[in-house]
């Protein structure tokens, strides 16, 4: 049972998020104090919850659902090269950017460089124009550690140098730069070399570089990190891969099955639904129709869309609830306690404790929100169900295999 909780985790979010919310993409953080007053203010028009379904008369024609054949596209088994390519993209983010070179001091236009830099506007150092230790990849004109790119010509100066030499850059900002103080400006830049460096490659990086850096993840050798790295993208590609075959099938049961949908029920949803956009969304200060017209769309536009979305998951539900019932599914006190902490962890501050979680599914009515997602736990568990007895065939992506070769 614990394997059927950790994949359904890995689902929920899919059918949660048309439930009685906003999609992730819709809804912004906030801390204004309009909004949490707004998002706690109890829902007062009909309760989907408390409308009564026969899903046996609902679901006119429920397909063959066990065994059933679906095909996705991807490629979900990692490589060594994608190892050792995410390996190296994370290694500057904990501080190993480079190997100091000791058996020369002169600057080539392939090295990294350790310097501090001042930035002078006619003469006087100019805000946020000075750095100390920053390692500079000199052929590419960035940031060693951030690949965030320099002004053009930021760079030159060095190549040729010598460590504990101080040179200077002369360089022009575009005349679009953020800084209007700076916007077409001449400036210097003068740098110290402090050292300099070759990028770290798999056979430079030592264990002794990695349990420096990786301590509190308790990584002490490169071939830990390389198991790290590895099993961090198995399970994205295994996640990814679950979804991907969640889709196909309800896809194909979409497709195959037929489902009524009772108009006040489909009413209450879309009301419910829109209560909680403008919660997540909303304040005193921009109305949903300021909302629509800020995101460059209108109000109607957005519930057309709404109702569109709607009507496909509630037909995911009707026909995954009445599997559910034909395959005698149900839930598990101790099981849904499990989810609803973890939807508690989520960090969403509206939902910081059991009740909180009840009742914002529940459009502020606890007792809704609990019959809510005991719904949507059942199910995910018949999505679970079908999709573990489905003969899942995996296309390869060639296109993605293609740009990630190039």
């Amino acid at each position: 049972m614990k394997k059927r909780v950790v994949i359904l985790f890995l689902c929920m979010t899919m059918v949660l998020s048309m439930g009685a919310c906003g999609t992730d993409s819709d809804k912004k953080a906030s801390t204004q104090q309009g909004t949490q007053e707004t998002a706690s203010e109890v829902f007062d028009g009909p309760h989907s919850a408390q409308m009564k379904l026969d899903l046996s008369k609902l679901v006119t024609k429920l397909a063959d659902y066990k065994g059933i054949d679906v095909t996705i596209s991807g490629n979900y088994d990692v490589t060594d090269d994608q190892v050792e390519q995410n390996l190296m993209s994370l290694l500057p983010y904990y501080g190993i950017t480079g190997v100091e070179v000791k058996d020369r001091d002169t600057v080539q236009k392939d090295d990294y460089v350790k310097v501090d830099y001042t930035g002078y506007l006619d003469g006087d150092a100019f805000d946020g124009g000075s750095a100390t230790d920053t390692m500079i990849d000199v052929a590419n004109n960035c940031d060693a550690t951030q690949k965030t790119n320099y002004i053009d010509g930021f760079s030159d100066g060095l190549v040729g140098a010598k460590v504990g030499d101080e040179v200077s850059s002369d360089v022009t900002f575009p005349e679009n730069y953020q800084s209007s103080d700076l916007a077409g400006k001449k400036t210097t830049f003068k740098f110290k070399i402090k050292g300099i460096y070759k990028p770290v490659t798999m056979d430079t990086l030592t264990d002794d570089m990695v349990a420096d850096a990786f301590t509190e993840q308790k990584i002490t050798t490169k071939k830990d990190l390389v198991a790290y790295v590895r099993q961090v993208l198995e399970k994205q590609a295994a996640n990814s891969k679950s979804q991907a075959s969640i889709s196909a099938v309800e896809d194909d049961l979409l497709d195959k099955c037929k489902v009524t949908i009772p108009d006040e029920y489909l009413d209450a949803r879309l009301q419910e639904y829109q209560h909680e956009f403008e919660a997540d969304n909303c304040n005193d200060t921009q109305t949903l129709e300021q909302y629509a017209k800020n995101n460059n769309t209108t109000v109607d536009d957005m519930k057309k869309q709404w109702k569109e979305l709607m009507i496909k998951q509630i037909k995911i539900e009707f026909i995954f609830g009445r599997i559910a019932e034909k395959e005698n599914i149900t839930i598990s006190d101790d099981d849904f306690k499990s989810f609803v902490d973890y939807l508690v962890s989520s960090g969403n501050s509206q939902m910081a404790d059991e009740n909180a979680v009840y009742k914002y599914y529940g459009g502020g009515n606890k007792e809704d929100g609990k019959k809510t997602l005991r719904q949507l736990y059942v199910v995910n568990q018949a999505i679970s169900y079908v999709v573990e007895k489905a003969n899942i065939t995996v296309k390869p992506d060639t296109q993605t295999t293609e740009s990630s070769e190039n």
